[in-house]
Order: structure tokens, then sequence, then C-alpha cells
């Protein structure tokens, strides 16, 4: 009975760090300059300045690329 309580810990564990892992790389990115962002294109991305529809005017920003994500896409077409 020892095995599926192990088998609980473990998991847990696992879920708790690969949770810490995410805002590490996420501020990995977090404060580059436009062309730092850039160099860095295998992690980062560069998000252009953009007016919100409140009219708040965002500059551009670096950010992490996240995961790897399913390759799903979703496209409307034309009748």
């Amino acid at each position: 009975m020892h095995i599926p309580l192990i088998s609980r810990s473990l998991v847990v564990t696992a879920a708790l760090l690969l949770g810490a892992v995410t805002p590490a790389m996420a501020a990995e990115c977090k404060g580059m300059e436009k062309n730092s962002c850039e160099r860095n294109e295998s992690r980062c991305t560069w998000v252009n300045g953009y007016t919100r529809g409140d009219g708040v005017k965002v500059s551009g920003y670096c950010r992490s690329k996240g995961g790897k994500k399913s390759s799903s896409t979703t496209s409307s077409t034309e009748s």
C-alpha cells in the first residue's frame, strides 16, 4: 500500500516543480529591450506597441514564447 502514496507524492512534487518553472521562464524575457529580445528568439518574442479598445496605449515589450502547444489551428473558410 506504500506505492500509491509514493506515486501521489511524486505527482504532487512534479506539479509543484513544473509550476515553479513557468515564472522563471517569463522573467527571463521581462524588461528586455527590442534588440536583446529579438536576439533571444528561441525563448522570447517582441510584441509591438498597440492601443487597447479603451484607448490606453501599450508600449512594446518582450515576452516569453511559452511552452509547446498542440498544432491545432482554427481558420474560417469562405463559402
